[in-house]
């Protein structure tokens, strides 16, 4: 009788573990997007799923990089920064299909992503860039 109790008490702790856990390759949440050359925080961004596979995220923060004379940024805070990121179907770690907008030049670019193993680092990059030598963005996920 002892050991069946323990039977259940385990088996309901994994199942309510399972129920409540997060996607690790869902990019719903916060995140905050860091400069590749500099390191330095740039915005903090807000990603929600549109549908099934695709998000897009806009900016929650904007930090005035450092050397650089303060200014106002609070006019980017709700700027829409990324669309149209698709989950790719056949590798769940990898995005395509999103447009990213710099907001200092309004320039769009095409991006695709990677996700690491842990779900914590999305590193985008702009799809048109094959050989990979051009800028690319980290992402890291607030907790």
């Amino acid at each position: 009788m002892f050991f069946k109790w323990i039977l259940l008490l385990v088996l309901n702790t994994t199942l309510c573990q399972i129920a409540f856990a997060q996607d690790i390759n869902d990019l719903s949440g916060l995140w905050k997007v860091i400069d590749d050359k500099s390191g330095f925080t740039l915005v903090k961004i807000k990603i929600s799923k549109q549908d099934k596979t695709s998000y897009n995220g806009h900016i929650v923060e904007a930090f005035t990089p450092p050397n650089v004379s303060p200014k106002d940024l609070s006019a980017l805070t709700g700027f829409q920064l990324l669309t149209g990121l698709q989950q790719d179907l056949k590798n769940p770690k990898n995005f395509i299909k999103g447009k990213v907008v710099d907001p200092a030049i309004n320039q769009l670019y095409e991006v695709n992503g990677k996700l690491n193993k842990k779900g914590t680092v999305l590193i985008l990059r702009n799809s048109s860039d094959k050989e990979k030598a051009g800028r690319k963005l980290s992402w890291i996920r607030m907790k």
